[in-house]
């Protein structure tokens, strides 16, 4: 995991919307912030660049800084939302600050306006305004294995801080007349081992299309791109977003959705919305702890290697052999024994999510349709 600190020398740096000055020192995670200053660096001393340690806080103060993790999802950023929420609520702190909020700040912000957010860098001066700095995979055991053992992200910071978790709904939401009919399909995930293949979403809409009009909510993946390439006949219909804000409004909307785990699943629980879950590797009980409206369509695949759902969240690189703990014949217990994740995470993930969205792994290829149509029937 990237941690570093920098401090430009002489020239100004314009980094996506951001000016940063010289002579002042800021910490980062942002893996392509930290090439393009060791990059201007083997052309001439442009600034200093130091890789940083992670330490674990020693006192619990009353002004925390939560440093994230690079990368998350937005699934991800409404969780540490809700369990940020909480911390709030408590009352245990005068002031939070969340640092490295990434391209998901206008989520934070939407959520936690009385919190600073620090989208990309933060400055030595700022970190000296908080007396308790807190890197949140370092502190949590539990988070460390996020990747391989999805744990649930609320419940796991708000033991740690020995507080209740506050249950965030958006009230007084009413469904759009216009998706009255309507099921809507949000089949994407950050991983094609949590994602539905098309076989999977045609099976549903035929099943379902006599009696309901469908939406299918796709993105810019190269999963999403699949489906419509899939989708040679073009009977089946797309909807994308053009970005996060446009995301959330389409959810907000909707009467009845068909969920995998993702973004779309946790703000659907935010707005209390009706709808299933396709259980695939990550368990219900992980993602549903807070939802009285959105059932579980259950994963019981089993394998000599894991049991659905295992808790992986997406393929990895085991021995230079790419895939889930079925696949790499390995199971969680010898991961978890590694010093260091690096290597698994070490290969084309783009060439192998191809082959995985064409081969999905077992737990995909054993969901049951009768079963979701059945469920939905009852439900709706």
């Amino acid at each position: 995991m990237a941690f570093f600190s920098f401090s430009l020398l002489k020239e100004s740096l314009n980094y996506l919307s951001l000016q940063i000055q010289p002579n002042i020192k800021y910490y980062s995670k942002d893996i392509y912030l930290w090439k393009e200053l060791n990059n201007r660096n083997k052309n001439k001393r442009f600034c200093i660049l130091d890789r940083e340690r992670r330490l674990k806080s020693t006192n619990l103060g009353r002004k925390l800084l939560i440093f994230l993790p690079p990368k998350f999802g937005l699934g991800d950023a409404i969780e540490y939302c809700i369990a940020i929420k909480s911390l709030l609520k408590s009352k245990k702190f005068s002031k939070i600050g969340i640092a490295f909020t990434g391209h998901h700040t206008h989520i934070f912000k939407e959520f936690l306006s009385s919190c600073c957010a620090y989208p990309l860098i933060v400055s030595k001066e700022t970190i000296k305004k908080y007396d308790t700095l807190f890197h949140i995979t370092l502190e949590i055991e539990a988070l460390r294995f996020q990747k391989y053992f999805r744990s649930n992200i609320v419940i796991e910071i708000c033991k740690h801080f020995k507080v209740p978790v506050e249950d965030i709904k958006i009230k007084n939401n009413k469904d759009d007349k216009n998706y009255f009919n309507t099921i809507s399909i949000f089949p994407v995930s950050n991983s094609v081992i949590r994602s539905l293949p098309f076989k999977i979403i045609k099976e549903i809409i035929e099943g379902l299309r006599d009696e309901y009009e469908y939406r299918i909510i796709i993105d810019d993946s190269i999963y999403s791109k699949n489906l419509q390439k899939e989708n040679t006949s073009n009977k089946f219909k797309f909807v994308k977003p053009i970005n996060a804000k446009q995301l959330i409004k389409e959810v907000s909307k909707i009467n009845f959705g068909i969920f995998v785990d993702s973004g779309p699943l946790h703000l659907a629980k935010i707005f209390n919305k009706r709808g299933i879950l396709v259980e695939t590797s990550v368990s219900e009980k992980v993602l549903l702890h807070n939802s009285k409206k959105i059932f579980p369509i259950k994963n019981n695949y089993r394998s000599k290697y894991c049991k659905g759902p295992c808790g992986l969240v997406d393929i990895f690189n085991y021995k230079n052999k790419i895939g889930c703990y079925e696949s790499n014949k390995v199971s969680f217990e010898n991961v978890k024994k590694f010093n260091s994740f690096k290597n698994l995470q070490r290969f084309d993930k783009k060439a192998y999510n191809t082959n995985f969205i064409i081969n999905p792994v077992g737990c995909i290829k054993n969901i049951n349709v009768k079963n979701i149509l059945e469920f939905i029937k009852i439900k709706i």
